[in-house]
Order: C-alpha cells, then sequence, then structure tokens
C-alpha cells in the first residue's frame, strides 16, 4: 500500500515536518516520488518509521536510535530487543538519578519560596533580607513537604498526600539505596495498587528491605509496605494511591 507524507504523519504521531527531518540527516531513507512529485511510503517505510518514533519517544538519543534503525534492517527482533533493552536501562538509570536531583531542587525552592513570602512589605534590601538564591536551613522539628505529583500539596481526610518530607540531600542516596534493592529482585508482579518484589532470603536482606521500608514510610507515609517471608524467599509489597502509581513504577519498576 502507498502513503503520502500527511498521511504517515498522522498514522505515526509527528509531523510532517519531523519526517523530512529524520530523512534530510539520514535516519530514514528518501521515499520513492510518485508521478505528481510526492512522496510515496510503503508498509516497511510505515513500520520502520513506527520503530524509529517509539523508541526516540524513550528519550534515547538520535545517534542511538540509528544504530537501532541498522539493526533493525537486518537483524532479528530478538538481537534489536536486546539493544533497546541495554538502552532503556542506561536511560532509566540517568532518569532516576534526575528524579532525585529535581526532588532535591523542589525542596530548595520550596524553601525559597516560604522565605520570600515572609520578606518585609517595607524597606530596602539588605543584610539579612530574605531576597537571596539560596535556601536557608530547614528549622529543626519542621518538615518540608515536596509534592511528587504535578498538582500541589493538597492534604484531605479521605487520601494521602503524595509527597516526600526527605531532606533534600538525602533524596539521590535515598533512590540510590533503592535502586541497589530492586536490582536484587528475582521476581516482579503487578498487585492491586502497587508492586510485589520477590527476592532470595538471607539475614542481611531483610534486614535492608525493613530498614528501607521504614525510612520510607516515615518521609513519605503514602507507601504502604508488607513484608511475608517464607522458606527461602522474601516478598515485598509497595501500595499506594492511584495518585501515586508512576511514583510506584519509577521507584519500584514495573511486571514483565
Amino acid at each position: 500500500m502507498s502513503y503520502r507524507i500527511a498521511e504517515v504523519a498522522e498514522l505515526v504521531g509527528v509531523p510532517a515536518t519531523t519526517l523530512r527531518y529524520y530523512e534530510d540527516i539520514g535516519l530514514v531513507g528518501r521515499p520513492a516520488r510518485g508521478a505528481n512529485g510526492y512522496r510515496s511510503y510503503d508498509d516497511a517505510d510505515l513500520e520502520r518509521l513506527r520503530f524509529i518514533v517509539a523508541t526516540k519517544s524513550l528519550g534515547i538519543p538520535l545517534t542511538d536510535v540509528a544504530e537501532l534503525v541498522k539493526a533493525y534492517d537486518v537483524e532479528d527482533c530478538s538481537t534489536v530487543a536486546h539493544q533497546v533493552v541495554e538502552l532503556v536501562a542506561t536511560r532509566l538509570a540517568e532518569t532516576q538519578t534526575r528524579i532525585g536531583d529535581l526532588v532535591a531542587l523542589a525542596a530548595q525552592l520550596q524553601g525559597v519560596s516560604a522565605r520570600l513570602a515572609d520578606a518585609p512589605t517595607s524597606g530596602r534590601c539588605g543584610d539579612g533580607c530574605p531576597c537571596v538564591t539560596a535556601a536557608p536551613a530547614a528549622p529543626a522539628g519542621r518538615r518540608t513537604f515536596v509534592s511528587l505529583t504535578r498538582g500541589p500539596v493538597v492534604a484531605t481526610p479521605d487520601a494521602p498526600v503524595i509527597a516526600c518530607s526527605l531532606e533534600a540531600d538525602a533524596v539521590p542516596h535515598r533512590l540510590a539505596d533503592w535502586q541497589a534493592l530492586v536490582a536484587r529482585a528475582v521476581d516482579r508482579e503487578a498487585i492491586v495498587g502497587g508492586m510485589a518484589l520477590q527476592f532470595v532470603a538471607s539475614p542481611e536482606l531483610v534486614a535492608e528491605v525493613a530498614r528501607l521500608a521504614a525510612a520510607e514510610q516515615d518521609c513519605c507515609s503514602f507507601f504502604t509496605f508488607t513484608l511475608q517471608m517464607s522458606t527461602g524467599t522474601v516478598r515485598l509489597e509497595v501500595r499506594a494511591p492511584d495518585d501515586a502509581a508512576d511514583v510506584v513504577a519509577a521507584m519500584f519498576g514495573t511486571a514483565a
């Protein structure tokens, strides 16, 4: 079947200008042109572009996408999938690091906002003025909650707040601890409201799971952790409200 560029753009979900750009940089070959001079795409072109758009949507750089396309054209699906898995793993690690950095930045910005809100209504700026770019240390005994969803931190009697009170500089370390633990899981299972991870039992692992779950529940009370132990295995169930589904996936992964 033959398609014009506008039809392909609609089918793969990108503007026609993007398709032309992919041609210009050599990511895809230039399609044949019909007697009327218009680009003419076939089914193979369409499937290749769907593959490109799908991998690009994962944040994989175009240079890597170009290498994947070469494999897509000549390799078995399992070989291509293996390459995609490796790139996705790298992208995931980078994204999880950025999550920690962004939550830490959000905590800092929230502190700055709170301090500026207390600025005097009159007088010139000077020493001790709150108009600074660095957040002050949080007052002793007071927790600063940073929203982990797109909306503001709003508490209701019926729903826990999807927010974290962990100190900003501790967030990346906590995420790294969870990543190291999750990497040891031998099985993952989607459950109602969350994710279940299964591990090979050992005293050291049980202690680490319990430590992290207790620490996380203290700063992110919207999580519910259930630890089950049986002969040779440890099962950790993590549940959270529907609004925190993305947070659960980012921290604990998804089922295969």
